[in-house]
């Protein structure tokens, strides 16, 4: 599997495509995944993500997690989560459920 760092929502939309594919999310964007998407997100990235949708959040990325979607977090990685979510956190990351 190789890595592709996406910008925008239009370059993740385009990556979650290629099966061979592991999106990293990086920058200031706004991402929204959902489905069966797996991604990870670092830096200043924000993602909401929901349904069966798969996030690994480190640095400052912050995730919006609602469903049955899974987060993993780290570093400063900040989660808020609802619903079904399922949060696993470490080292200074935070978690608001």
């Amino acid at each position: 599997m190789k890595n592709v760092e996406c910008r925008t929502q239009a370059e993740l939309d385009a990556a979650l495509k290629d099966p061979n594919v592991w999106p990293i999310l990086v920058g200031d964007g706004v991402f929204e995944v959902s489905g069966s998407a797996s991604v990870r997100a670092s830096g200043s990235a924000s993602v909401r993500a929901w349904d069966s949708a798969s996030v690994r959040a480190s640095g400052s990325a912050s995730v919006r997690a609602s469903d049955s979607a899974s987060v993993r977090a780290w570093d400063s990685g900040r989660v808020s989560a609802s619903g079904g979510a399922t949060v696993k956190a470490s080292g200074g990351a935070s978690v608001t459920a």
